[in-house]
């Protein structure tokens, strides 16, 4: 697992995992102690959400826990990420995460960049338009002027920068908060309570597996590398519709014209002897 994923282990209560697992909730943020820290404002140190895999119990290795300070995508986009863009599983989002960092560092570049901006542009002795300070202004004006006038000027001073630059921190640290839900819809998530800590709980089927099955290469990966993951599957769930097996291995069994009433049990005897045993007796897989 990567950094910002974790197993819960399986001899610890839940509760004392959560306290280990969630203290960077509690890291304190830096403050700001002299002037040139209200312009260059300290770093806040960047951090993903941990998200805590299942280990065991029906939704072992793909339900998981995150805080409820986590944000999430809209259901329309993260639908779009995992059937078009292939990403399926907790473990899928390594990237994700990466261009989310980037993109929370570029903002938080950009803020600070802005508000050097418009300190010098109180400091008449400054001009603005001279080497260095006009790469400063061609990086930021079109920013901060572009909605020059929306709001009006509070006692002569002209706030729409400042109020734009106050929605694009609320921006940067919606991504910097941001959480992955794949392979379930944020909507999916379930509010709970365990000890001091809010969390959203993802478990059961995941409603794109419902609607449009496993995708094939997920379950060949399993199938190939982390049996005990369909094992776990169909002991739980193997009477919902929802095909946890590769689609080749059925495929073998219906191209060799096997009679359809006996379907099961062959398929039960082909994934014993590639050392996988779970019971397929309750499972249709067409």
């Amino acid at each position: 697992m990567e950094g910002f994923i974790q197993e819960l282990p399986f001899d610890v209560p839940l509760e004392k995992a959560l306290n280990e697992g969630m203290a960077y909730l509690f890291t304190e943020i830096p403050r700001v102690t002299n002037w040139m820290e209200i312009i260059f404002t300290p770093a806040r140190q960047f951090y993903n959400h941990q998200v805590f895999i299942i280990s065991e119990g029906k939704d072992s290795f793909i339900g998981f826990i995150v805080s409820q300070r986590a944000t999430f995508l809209p259901d329309f986009i993260s639908e779009i990420i995992q059937i078009y863009g292939g990403i399926n599983v907790t473990d899928d989002t390594i990237i994700l995460s990466f261009i989310q960092r980037w993109i929370y560092d570029f903002i938080t570049l950009f803020i600070t960049l802005c508000s050097v901006r418009l300190t010098i542009s109180m400091w008449l002795i400054i001009n603005p338009y001279t080497f260095p300070w006009f790469l400063l202004v061609t990086a930021t004006e079109w920013f901060t002027e572009s909605l020059s006038g929306l709001f009006p000027a509070f006692f002569g001073i002209e706030i729409t920068a400042t109020a734009l630059l106050t929605l694009l921190a609320s921006a940067g640290d919606f991504i910097k908060n941001l959480v992955f839900t794949m392979p379930y819809l944020p909507s999916e998530a379930v509010a709970e309570t365990i000890g001091s800590h809010e969390i959203y709980r993802f478990g059961g089927i995941p409603r794109l597996w419902y609607e449009f099955g496993i995708p094939d290469q997920l379950r060949e990966e399993w199938y190939k590398q982390r049996p005990d993951i369909i094992e776990n599957l169909l002991k739980y769930y193997g009477n919902v519709g929802v095909d946890f097996v590769p689609s080749r291995i059925l495929e073998e069994f219906y191209k060799s014209q096997i009679n359809p009433a006996n379907l099961t049990s062959s398929v039960i005897d082909f994934v014993s002897s590639n050392s996988i045993s779970y019971d397929l007796t309750n499972h249709n897989f067409f």
